[in-house]
C-alpha cells in the first residue's frame, strides 16, 4: 500500500487545470470540499496512468466538515446521490468548449465514501506541467461558505502574475457579472435549458444571454447589492482570515447598470505566516495518529459502526418505512446503543401515525427517544399499558402540532423570497434537504423569521 495514503490531509495540496479552476458549474461548499479531498488523494496515488480517477474516503477524515458529527452517515449517503449529475463546463479560450459530468460514481458503503470522477478530466488533474493552479487542502477545507471557496480558487488562479516589486504585489482581474455568477455557482449551470442553449452556441457563449433566460429560482442574488452583501464581501473577510491573499473590489458599469466585477488581489502576508504556523501545529498534531494509522488494517481506519452490537434492530428495521442503515446508526446512537428502546420507539412511530399525521417519521422517532416518552414511571406492572397510552396520545398532539408546522413552513416555501433565504442557508455548505430532514418545521420557520427580521440564524 502507497505509504502516502497515510498523509495528513491538511498537509496535501492538489493542482488543478486553469480550465478546470475557471468552469462553470453548480455545487455546495460540502460537494466541493469532498470533491477536492478526493482529487488529492487520487493525485497522491496517481502512480498508475491508467488506474481509475477513483478515491476512497472514511468518515474519520470527513466528519469535521460535517456540521453535525453525529448525522455523518446520512449527509455522506445525501452527497453520493447529490453529487452525480453535475455539469461542468470548461473553456480555453480559443473557441473550444467541453460539457463534463463531474462524477460519475459515489457511493457510500460499509463506511467507505468512494467518488469517481469522470475519465475526460484526467488531463486537468493529472501529469499537469504549465497553466494549472496549486491550492492547499487546508484552506479550501477551512472555509464556511461555498462563495470563499469558489473566489479563492478563481483568485488564487490569477495570482501567479503578483509581483512584489509592483503595485504592493497587486494582480487585477476583471469578470462580467452574469459570467462570474455561473463560476461561483449561483446561477445554476446544471438546468437543462443553459445546457441546450450552450449546445446551441457552440464556440460563441453568451453568459449574459443565458443568465438572463435562467428562471428566478436558478439565479441568486440579482441585484449588485445583495450580490455584495452575500456573497462579495463574507468572501472577502474569509479569505483574508484564512488564505494567503485578500482583495479588493469595485463594480464596473456600462451606461447606469453595473455588469463587470473588477478585482485587485494581494498578498496576506499576516494571514498566511499565521495560517502556515497553524498547518503546522496541524501536521505534528496528526503524527502520532498517522504513525498509529500505519499499524492497523485499512478497514479498521472508518469510524465504527455498531452494526454488530444490536444486528437483529438492523435486520428487522432496515427498510422499515424506508428507514436506511445510517437511520438506525442515529439511533442507536441517541439510545446508547440500546436496541430495545429503539425499537419501542419506532413501534410507538408506527402506531401514532395511524391515527396522525407524522411529517417527519425519522424526526419524530429521534425526538421520542431523546425526550423519553415511553419511559414515564408507572406505579406497577398494570398501569404500564396505560402510562403508554397517555404518552402515544401526547405524542399524537405533538405530531398535530407538526402538521400545523408542516402547513406553515409550505406557505413559506411559496414566498418570492425564499430563495433568497435558502440560499443563505445553503452557503454553510448544507443543501435544503438536509435541514428539513434534520431540523422541524417550527425551528425551520423561526430560521426564516429570524432572517426576516435582520437576526442570525440560529439552527
Amino acid at each position: 500500500m502507497n505509504n502516502q495514503t497515510y498523509e495528513p490531509l491538511p498537509n496535501l495540496s492538489l493542482r488543478k487545470s486553469n480550465e478546470m479552476v475557471s468552469a462553470k458549474y453548480k455545487s455546495t461548499l460540502l460537494e466541493n470540499q469532498v470533491m477536492a479531498i478526493a482529487l488529492t488523494r487520487i493525485e497522491a496515488n496517481a502512480s498508475d496512468d491508467s488506474a481509475p480517477l477513483c478515491a476512497k474516503l472514511y468518515p474519520g477524515e470527513l466528519k469535521r466538515l460535517i456540521g453535525d458529527p453525529a448525522h455523518i452517515y446520512r449527509t455522506l449517503s445525501t452527497v453520493s446521490k447529490t453529487m452525480i449529475g453535475h455539469t461542468m463546463f470548461m473553456e480555453d479560450h480559443k473557441g473550444n468548449f467541453g460539457a463534463y459530468a463531474i462524477v460519475t460514481d459515489a457511493t457510500y458503503q460499509n463506511g467507505v465514501f468512494t467518488v469517481k470522477f469522470n475519465e475526460s478530466l484526467r488531463k486537468h488533474i493529472l501529469g499537469l506541467e504549465k497553466n494549472y493552479t496549486t491550492l492547499e487542502l487546508s484552506v479550501l477545507t477551512d472555509f464556511k461558505k461555498n462563495s470563499s471557496f469558489r473566489i479563492y480558487e478563481l483568485l488564487k488562479k490569477e495570482f501567479y502574475k503578483s509581483d512584489p516589486k509592483k503595485n504592493n504585489g497587486r494582480v487585477e482581474v476583471e469578470y462580467r457579472l452574469s459570467e462570474f455568477r455561473f463560476m461561483i455557482g449561483i446561477a445554476n449551470a446544471d438546468e437543462q435549458g443553459v445546457k441546450n442553449a450552450i449546445a446551441r452556441m457552440g464556440s460563441n457563449i453568451d453568459w449574459d444571454e443565458l443568465y438572463e433566460k435562467l428562471d428566478k429560482k436558478d439565479r441568486k442574488y440579482e441585484k449588485w447589492y445583495e450580490l455584495v452583501r452575500n456573497v462579495i464581501v463574507p468572501a472577502q473577510e474569509e479569505l483574508e482570515q484564512k488564505s494567503n491573499i485578500k482583495f479588493e473590489f469595485e463594480g464596473l458599469r456600462s451606461g447606469r447598470r453595473i455588469d463587470r466585477i473588477l478585482f485587485s488581489v494581494y498578498p496576506n502576508d499576516a494571514a498566511g505566516s499565521a495560517h502556515t504556523r497553524e498547518r503546522q501545529l496541524i501536521i505534528e498534531e496528526n503524527k502520532a495518529k498517522q504513525r498509529f494509522a500505519r499499524e492497523i488494517a485499512e478497514e479498521n481506519r472508518q469510524q465504527v459502526i455498531p452494526m454488530d452490537i444490536c444486528p437483529e434492530v438492523y435486520e428487522k428495521y432496515v427498510g422499515h418505512n424506508r428507514l436506511t442503515r445510517e437511520d438506525i446508526d442515529l439511533l442507536l446512537e441517541k439510545s446508547s446503543f440500546d436496541g430495545e428502546i429503539v425499537a419501542r420507539a419506532i413501534e410507538m412511530a408506527d402506531e401514532a401515525s395511524k391515527t396522525s399525521y407524522i411529517s417527519n417519521y425519522m424526526g419524530w422517532i429521534v425526538r421520542c427517544i431523546e425526550e423519553g416518552w415511553f419511559s414515564t414511571p408507572v406505579v406497577d406492572a398494570s398501569s404500564q399499558r396505560g402510562s403508554q397510552v397517555v404518552e402515544v396520545i401526547e405524542a399524537y398532539e405533538k405530531a398535530d402540532k407538526e402538521a400545523l408546522a408542516k402547513k406553515m413552513w409550505d406557505r413559506i416555501r411559496k414566498k418570492d423570497d425564499f430563495a433568497a433565504f435558502v440560499s443563505v442557508m445553503e452557503e454553510s455548505g448544507i443543501a435544503l434537504e438536509r435541514y428539513e430532514a434534520v431540523y422541524t418545521y417550527d425551528e425551520l420557520t423561526q430560521a426564516y423569521t429570524d432572517w426576516k427580521a435582520g437576526k442570525p440564524i440560529v439552527l
